[in-house]
């Protein structure tokens, strides 16, 4: 109990210093933490939140939306975006509605398309990234945010706009409203900046789709959208199409490029696994490689947690040993990183195994707001790291496989791999 020993030793009226120790073990030793949490306080009670870290009490808090409502960084989101969204709100005050929008409009049907479409444009793009670097690139700026961009740009239906607006708008967006605890007043204004001048563009976009005649416009979602008829209670105009249009970006193109970097960089850290991925990338079975990018981002989630706001007292996990009261007004945090690797339901979850039952990855998220998007994101994320591992040669820098830099933001900014040309060049002279 080396973090608990030392939080308690600090008394309880010095919050800065408890809160302080909270977010260093957080930033440097998340993984320790959560385990000593699990095993002796899992329901951790501290001055910026209840953390729970047990598989089934984190499932717990996200089946029960009417109690652990999304209050936490609701009024953020709707700031940034100008308006509700499925994700800033609970209950069937807009929640619902969006959501049978939002399954509609990004349809299940469309991920064999999707993953084609996305495997065409990440291997232009790899062309490009390839060509502009003899020796290496970098797999964040020159790959995975363009490729995530242009994927958004066809299959959603951001025309025309262009891809650093897409990249650096979300980015900033994301930033005030999903990152930012303290809630700093610039980050905040960046973000809703950035939200207007996103949502300005789709005005536009939207207007210039509608003169050109929308039954005859391409077929991707923004086009789905406009063609869609529904009754004029539910209130589905173009402001609110693209209130919506924005938010799937807003909750995808940060996500996409971010996974990609960490996926590729969990299997590097493995040569044995990336070795196993690397093959199953070129058999042509595209579920079975699948498996080892999400197993790969269960130990890098790109939402590691996700915060609630509980109205009303409940009882969590009642009837076990770990029987806990949590009281209204309380900030609940679901650690999904913790409880991807609880040792009570997992079997040796420290263990990588590709192929783990679907509810032992929460990496997409669980119950009312779990990704909306998920049919696209389950064949975009693992296409874009396929796409790498048919290159020969392009790999992580032997001994920098961990070195995802931020730059001082909350998400990957750049990783260093090589070009491959090298490798290309002398399997051409030895052919």
């Amino acid at each position: 109990m080396e973090f608990l020993a030392a939080y308690d030793a600090v008394p309880e009226d010095d919050v800065p210093q408890r809160v302080a120790l909270l977010r260093q073990a957080m930033v440097t030793g998340r993984a320790a933490l959560f385990a000593e949490l699990r095993a002796h306080r899992p329901a951790f009670a501290t001055p910026v939140g209840v953390f729970v870290t047990r598989h089934p009490d984190v499932l717990e808090v996200l089946s029960a939306p009417e109690t652990f409502t999304v209050g936490v960084f609701g009024p953020a989101l709707e700031d940034v975006l100008g308006a509700p969204f499925v994700l800033s709100r609970d209950g069937a005050d807009v929640h619902w509605q969006e959501r049978g929008f939002g399954q509609l409009m990004l349809a299940a049907e469309d991920a064999p398309r999707v993953r084609k479409l996305t495997a065409r444009i990440a291997d232009e793009v790899l062309d490009e990234a390839i060509a502009g670097s003899p020796d290496t690139f970098d797999l964040i700026q020159d790959y995975a945010r363009l490729a995530a961009a242009r994927v958004a740009d066809a299959y959603l239906g951001f025309t025309g706009i262009a891809e650093e607006t897409l990249h650096s708008c979300t980015r900033r967006m994301q930033w005030a409203f999903a990152v930012n605890p303290d809630r700093d007043p610039e980050i905040h204004a960046a973000g809703v900046a950035a939200g207007r001048e996103l949502r300005e563009h789709v005005a536009g976009l939207i207007a210039r789709r509608r003169t050109a005649n929308p039954g005859d416009g391409p077929d991707d979602v923004l086009g789905r959208m406009l063609r869609t008829r529904l009754p004029g209670e539910y209130g589905f105009d173009d402001e609110r199409i693209g209130t919506n249009l924005v938010g799937y970006l807003t909750a995808y193109q940060q996500n996409a490029t971010q996974c990609t970097a960490a996926a590729l960089k969990e299997l590097a850290v493995r040569p044995g696994v990336l070795a196993e991925a690397e093959r199953a990338a070129g058999e042509g079975d595209p579920a079975r490689f699948d498996a080892y990018v999400w197993e790969a981002l269960r130990f890098h989630p790109f939402v590691p947690i996700t915060p609630r706001l509980c109205v009303r007292d409940h009882v969590l996990a009642a009837g076990t040993p770990r029987q806990t009261v949590i009281p209204a007004r309380s900030v609940v945090l679901a650690c999904f990183a913790s409880a991807m690797f609880d040792e009570e339901v997992l079997d040796a979850p420290a263990e990588f195994r590709p192929g783990r039952p679907p509810a032992h990855n929460l990496v997409l998220g669980y119950g009312a707001h779990d990704c909306v998007g998920r049919y696209a994101a389950r064949v975009i994320v693992p296409e874009l790291v396929r796409r790498v591992l048919l290159r020969p040669g392009v790999r992580p820098l032997p001994g920098a496989e961990r070195g995802l830099d931020y730059a001082g933001t909350p998400f990957p900014q750049h990783y260093a791999v090589r070009s491959g040309r090298t490798a290309v060049a002398t399997a051409a002279a030895t052919a």
